[in-house]
Parts: C-alpha cells; structure tokens; sequence
C-alpha cells in the first residue's frame, strides 16, 4: 500500500484528497502548509507526496526544489497539484522535478485515476524510488 503525503495549506482540498485516496486503497494523510513538510515527509515515510503549487511564503515549486536537495529525499516521488491550467502544471514540473501534476480541477475519480496511473495500483506498491 503506498503511503501519500499531501502538503496543501487549502484543508478542503487536503481532506477531500485524503478521502478519495483512501477510498482508492492508498494510505493517504495530510500536512498543513509547506512548513515543517520535510519533516513530515521523513516522519510518514511517504512513498508519494502530492504538493500545492501555489502555497503563500513557500510556493509548491521551491518546496520540490527543496527536496530534491534534501539528503534522503533527492529521490521522493513527487507530484504538483493545483489550480492552475494543464500546461502551467506541466511545464512547472518539469523544470522543478516533479514526477508528474494533477489539476485540482478534475473530478475526484479523475484524480484518483491521475494518480494511479502515475504510481500504479496500491495493492501492487513497489519501492517508487527504484524507478
């Protein structure tokens, strides 16, 4: 079973991403904001953190570039979420090094399949770091 982060300072979004997640078989918690997130990401020991792009004082791009310099996490499977048009998210994750984005727009079922589809099936759950 993977174990997802999500890091959102929008407690509506971050809830409702934690029931579709769970729902789906992932074991999903979240973290308020992107302060203190490296730790929360080392104490979960998350196999995928879903990061907010557009977080006051800390934006979701600098907190991935963060974490990939961060000793024991360089390798964090890590996936933008927001706001934003498609394009904008993936050209941000791109240059940021993110595995991939999802619009915080799409359906919930949509959202789950985004996921999935980036990480598989979380009765399948192999080490993400590997790939």
């Amino acid at each position: 079973m993977y174990r997802v982060l999500i890091i959102d300072d929008d407690s509506v979004f971050g809830g409702r991403a934690v029931r579709c997640l769970q729902h789906a078989g992932f074991s999903a918690r979240f973290h308020h904001g992107p302060f203190g997130s490296l730790h929360a990401i080392r104490e979960t020991g998350s196999d995928v953190v879903l990061v907010d792009v557009d977080m006051p004082r800390l934006d979701g791009g600098l907190l991935v570039k963060m974490v990939r310099d961060t000793y024991g996490l360089g390798q964090t499977f890590i996936v933008l979420v927001g706001n934003r048009p498609e394009g904008q998210l993936a050209e941000l994750a791109s240059s940021v090094g993110a595995h991939g984005y999802v619009s915080k727009r799409v359906p919930d079922a949509d959202f789950v399949h985004r996921i999935q589809t980036m990480v598989g099936s979380p009765s399948n759950a192999v080490s993400l770091a590997a790939n």
